[in-house]
């Protein structure tokens, strides 16, 4: 066989491995953002309530994982609390009458799977201060809420995640770490559970764009991106460092 023909049989050859992998060559997919469907998009606080006790109150939980929304007589007579737990919608309602120009003090009960569960919510006359107290959690001994007031120009975002770190021992770390977001005040709070030891431990920063920073001292640092309804990001301790990942639930 002649040079030429060596040739040009090499040459279709290599022109038919090009396009055999060519076409088995698959386009690199991009990620969707994270949305999450059930959230809402605008506030369910009422502007009548946004100085007063009565109105929305959002926040999560730790000691499993989950969220909470409090309803002071937002749009009717009803004062009552939605508290999702790993997954399980529990509803609790308070008796305690709300007094124009007065603190709320009450105590929120309700039943699920036979087990009753209850915790208290005070707040100031002007909506200020909101805080949650004795807890009783049926299977959850250790648990703590955060919660903060939504006004009618501030949609406040609920999300839960993890942590997945080390020491710098080398020991694994890890914890759930609940976020709240207020985007009026560019504010954000946390609260967090580590998986090891329990303990229970809360942080609070800043928002600027589709970043949150920690306003944690000299020797932490947190830092988070919001995409969607998703936030990612990255933490430095004085012995420890690993990654943050959360999505909105709330």
């Amino acid at each position: 066989m002649k040079n030429y023909q060596l040739k040009n049989i090499a040459i279709l050859l290599l022109f038919a491995v090009t396009l055999f992998t060519a076409g088995c060559k698959k386009d690199k997919k991009t990620e969707p953002t994270y949305t999450c469907a059930a959230c809402k998009t605008t506030p369910d606080a009422l502007a009548a309530n946004n100085t007063i006790s009565k109105g929305i109150y959002k926040g999560v939980v730790v000691g499993s994982t989950g969220v909470l929304t409090i309803n002071v007589q937002n749009s009717g007579a009803t004062t009552n609390s939605t508290l999702v737990l790993d997954g399980t919608t529990i509803e609790l309602a308070s008796s305690t009458p709300i007094v124009a120009g007065e603190a709320f003090e009450g105590e929120f009960t309700g039943t699920n799977g036979g087990q009753t569960f209850s915790f208290t919510f005070s707040v100031n006359a002007n909506g200020s201060e909101p805080e949650t107290s004795d807890y009783s959690i049926p299977g959850h001994p250790t648990v703590a809420f955060f919660v903060i007031k939504e006004t009618s120009d501030n949609l406040v975002k609920c999300y839960e995640g993890t942590t997945a770190g080390k020491k710098d021992n080398g020991n694994v770390q890890g914890s759930a770490l609940n976020v709240v977001t207020s985007g009026k005040t560019n504010s954000w709070f946390a609260l967090s559970k580590d998986n090891s030891s329990g303990e229970i431990g809360g942080a609070l920063g800043s928002i600027s764009g589709n970043t949150l920073t920690c306003d944690c001292g000299p020797q932490t640092t947190v830092t988070m991106t919001i995409a969607g309804d998703a936030l990612t990001g990255t933490y430095k301790g004085e012995d420890n460092h690993g990654t943050i990942t959360a999505k909105r639930t709330l």
